[in-house]
């Protein structure tokens, strides 16, 4: 439930690119389930190092400084954001408990874009100092990887057929991500969502290209640092304006677009919770009672 507050299509791709070193930690704990919370923290170093690789194929050294990285940033991570998280979760109770507003879904949405960007921002320095070490094979291998998923997104999405197809696999997505919060919905409930759904902009091909954007802008980024070697605070400096424009486009028409989609799902969130029963409420509230206690002793372990 607390994700639905989310634009859609963000969460959905914020997580595709270089910075899973920071995104893993926050997305691997509210995407997972509670029972598979412990086991996936505790492997989310060694995740996101095997994510790197598949992008990269890191060399030794490279290897050596992401373990190294990673490791340092978990434990400032389960010190300082896991109980911070614990709060969000708390926001995410009382917008399951009472009857949110469009206003209350787009704060917590922006709440918990908030709290992915500090820790984007706390591996800025880490990443730039990996980023100084590539090659040019490395990049133009990302580069490869990148046009090979896209190649596969693009189908999951149902790109080339039409907005119909889009709202299928929107419509499918929101019910799986809904029922894993509220439990079973009716068939009523169902082709409620179905119709809600339709009734908005899939945004599919929108956000396809955004992604391409990031995309694009991360590999030249890396080709102008491989090129010109600038120092290790240049560097930081272009990561972190990087960082600034990545899930909105600065152009000021997309920007806008961009803008009245997350409004959009912000009012999509807020139906959806107004369909569902007291027993489907309740059953939200005791999945973010589970994640609250699961963070809470993970902050705590050593």
């Amino acid at each position: 439930m607390i994700l639905l507050a989310l634009p859609l299509n963000f969460k959905i791709h914020m997580h595709r690119s270089i910075h899973r070193l920071a995104l893993i930690l926050f997305a691997a704990l509210l995407l997972q389930s509670c029972s598979a919370v412990r086991l996936g923290y505790s492997n989310a170093d060694s995740l996101a190092r095997w994510s790197i690789d598949q992008y990269l194929d890191l060399s030794p050294e490279q290897d050596a400084l992401t373990r190294e990285r990673l490791t340092r940033l978990l434990s400032w991570h389960r010190k300082t954001q896991l109980p911070d998280y614990v709060t969000v979760l708390r926001q995410g109770k009382d917008f399951a408990a009472g009857q949110p507003t469009v206003s209350d879904a787009l704060t917590l949405g922006d709440d918990l874009i908030r709290r992915v960007r500090v820790v984007a921002d706390q591996t800025t320095p880490d990443i730039a100092d990996l980023m100084a070490t590539l090659t040019p094979a490395q990049i133009d291998r990302m580069a490869a990887r990148f046009a090979d998923k896209n190649i596969d997104l693009a189908k999951d999405m149902r790109l080339a057929e039409g907005e119909a197809a889009q709202h299928k696999v929107r419509y499918k997505r929101l019910l799986e991500r809904s029922e894993y919060w509220f439990g079973n919905f009716s068939s009523e409930q169902e082709n409620a969502l179905r119709r809600m759904v339709e009734a908005q902009d899939p945004g599919s091909q929108f956000w396809f290209e955004e992604r391409l954007r990031r995309q694009r802008e991360l590999v030249d980024l890396m080709r102008q640092v491989q090129r010109e070697r600038p120092p290790r605070e240049r560097i930081i400096k272009l990561l972190r304006d990087y960082t600034a424009r990545f899930d909105l486009p600065s152009d000021p028409a997309r920007l806008a677009r961009a803008l009245a989609m997350r409004r959009a799902s912000a009012e999509l969130s807020v139906a959806i919770h107004a369909m569902t029963t007291p027993a489907q409420r309740a059953h939200a509230r005791q999945k973010l009672d589970d994640l609250i206690h699961d963070m809470a002793e993970l902050s705590k372990a050593e």
